[in-house]
């Protein structure tokens, strides 16, 4: 998984805690990633500037659904625990 906009390692510290604290925004279902669910996560991304998405895929389903939503929003992957990932801008 490649970063589009690097961050310096104090922001992404500054990044992860707040991640750690915040609520999933947006659970993406079965149905995976749709132009709706993609709208939703811009949406939240510029209002908040961060967006926590959880999946349901499998590990491989789940990586190239975090790289298309990196390469689709054009966003930074803060943190990639379990099924849940963190993007900010």
């Amino acid at each position: 998984m490649t970063e589009q906009n690097i961050k310096s390692g104090s922001e992404r510290r500054l990044l992860k805690s707040s991640a750690k604290t915040r609520d999933v925004d947006v659970k993406i279902g079965k149905k995976g990633l749709t132009n709706n669910v993609i709208q939703e996560i811009q949406f939240i991304l510029n209002r908040d500037k961060m967006v926590k998405v959880s999946f349901r895929e499998q590990r491989e389903k789940r990586i190239k659904q975090v790289e298309s939503i990196q390469e689709t929003i054009d966003s930074t992957l803060i943190e990639l625990v379990g099924k849940t990932a963190t993007f900010a801008l």
